[in-house]
């Protein structure tokens, strides 16, 4: 899973100071709404849904700050390589639970990202929060560390890929017609789906639109599985009722019908806006998935790396992307890797398959808290007109279905629930000039249910389908939400 972390140090376009200014979000439009049953929802009405970035190592850094000011020189578990090392001189500034093991995955980047942060109060200097391990920011962890980084390896490795032939745990693939239709049965583990396109017949037609597929298996994780892994039960909810909206609960559910080619899983992640690679590059760093991963994805050709690679309307990008080595031997990345996908029967079952896998489940569920719910959560709201005031979302919003709400509109529209927040938080100010809205103990059970009921009609007004129907067996009593333990 290569990356592209050490840049050209020639490059003077590196390492700018961060000047992002103080309360801008810089999230992007994160992930689309897959139709529910019920919804009055076409396929048309995606076609020019303004999709943004998604930077999946852009954590919210509320935790405290600094971990360590740093010394002369520091113990650094390993310095063998630049990638040990700057594993090891992360775990000994900021991130103490990193693992050492020179693989640079999405858990290093994060560290990178979170030195950057961190690195003007450690010491270091203003950094650019780009998780690109520049002169400036190598600059700084030397210095911390007292200890000089090791000559970046002289063999560049080409990123490896997968066998351009199936290999052994492939998975086979037969076809039949049902009903005139084609039907692809993907087998693979024991395990079988089935699926086909949209036919020509169907509304809103385009070619190689998968169809409801058969096989999904649901129920494999147990509430104590998730709970294990950080959730609080009050999240446990949340996601219970976020998945049954988007997928219906499965975890293999894919979707090729809108402009973000291929989603999939259980909130939908989405292959153009770059959630669906941020998830699978986690999925194979994972020690619980990673055999996982390899069995369904690496062994049928797709993989991730990190680096630049198309996007869209001839545009290229830097991130997470899929990279997919087709039977023929071409090397696919990016969008032109999940255009790809779309028409592959064997890797389209290799996701419905996945899905199945209680490792891959388990995944999804905990990508999703930390990059979705943790997120929604903790979006900056309420400032006042100078400033002050205002904090997290959930500091204002304190029960189980108001931040279900919350929640909710960040999985389809994460740059809404700051916007949205503050218009409302500002007319509710507007109708009770007594209270200071930018306070969170000013907030009361009333204020908070105009708050949520301002959300859902907003929902209902800027597109079909509704809350209405969503997460109503949660507590709206303030206070009724219980956050989880800090992953």
């Amino acid at each position: 899973m290569p990356t592209n972390l050490f840049p050209d140090p020639n490059d003077p376009t590196l390492e700018i100071a961060d000047t992002t200014p103080p309360g801008v979000d810089p999230d992007g439009l994160l992930s689309f709404e897959a139709p529910a049953e019920g919804d009055a929802l076409d396929a048309a009405a995606f076609a020019d849904e303004p999709w943004a970035d998604f930077d999946p190592e852009a954590e919210q850094d509320d935790d405290g700050g600094p971990v360590s000011f740093g010394g002369t020189p520091l113990a650094l578990a390993d310095t063998s390589t630049r990638e040990r090392w700057l594993q090891s001189a992360l775990k000994a500034l900021v991130a103490p639970a990193l693992t050492v093991d020179g693989q640079i995955g999405p858990r290093t980047i994060r560290a990178v990202q979170l030195f950057q942060r961190r690195s003007q109060a450690l010491g270091g200097g203003a950094l650019t929060v780009d998780g690109q391990v520049g002169p400036r920011t190598l600059a700084a962890l030397e210095r911390l560390t007292g200890r000089s980084a090791p000559a970046a390896s002289a063999v560049v490795q080409p990123p490896p890929s997968p066998a351009a032939q199936p290999i052994a745990g492939a998975l086979q693939v037969s076809e039949q017609q049902v009903d005139g239709v084609t039907e692809y049965t993907i087998r693979g583990g024991g395990d079988e789906v089935r699926f086909s396109y949209w036919t020509p017949d169907y509304r809103n037609y385009k070619p190689y639109n998968v169809s409801r597929y058969k096989g999904a298996r649901k129920g494999l994780l147990s509430d104590s599985q998730i709970l294990a892994v950080g959730y609080s039960s009050s999240e446990l909810k949340i996601l219970q009722a976020n998945a049954l909206k988007e997928s219906g609960g499965a975890f293999g559910a894919i979707n090729t019908w809108d402009d973000q080619i291929v989603s999939w899983g259980m909130a939908q992640f989405a292959g153009q806006a770059g959630t669906l690679a941020a998830l699978l590059a986690e999925l194979r760093e994972s020690p619980g998935s990673r055999a996982s991963f390899m069995r369904w994805f690496a062994a049928n050709g797709l993989d991730v790396a990190r680096g630049e690679y198309p996007w869209k309307n001839g545009q290229t990008r830097v991130g997470w992307h899929v990279v997919v080595t087709t039977r023929e031997g071409r090397t696919l990345r990016g969008n032109d890797g999940w255009k790809h996908v779309r028409t592959d029967p064997r890797l389209l079952g290799a996701f419905m398959l996945a899905g199945n896998d209680p490792a891959i489940q388990l995944g999804q569920v905990e990508f999703w808290r930390r990059s979705f719910l943790s997120r929604a959560i903790a979006k900056h709201v309420a400032k006042r007109a100078d400033g002050s005031g205002g904090g997290a979302v959930r500091r204002f919003i304190t029960s189980e279905r108001g931040l279900a709400v919350l929640v909710r509109l960040h999985n389809w529209m994460p740059g809404y629930v700051t916007t949205w927040s503050n218009r409302f938080i500002a007319e509710l100010q507007a109708r009770n000039p007594k209270l200071d809205l930018a306070d969170p103990y000013h907030w009361n059970q009333q204020l908070e249910d105009a708050f949520v009921a301002r959300v859902c009609d907003e929902r209902k007004r800027v597109k079909s389908g509704s809350y209405d129907t969503y997460a109503l067996d949660l507590s709206r009593a303030r206070g009724s939400f219980v956050v989880g333990r800090e992953s």
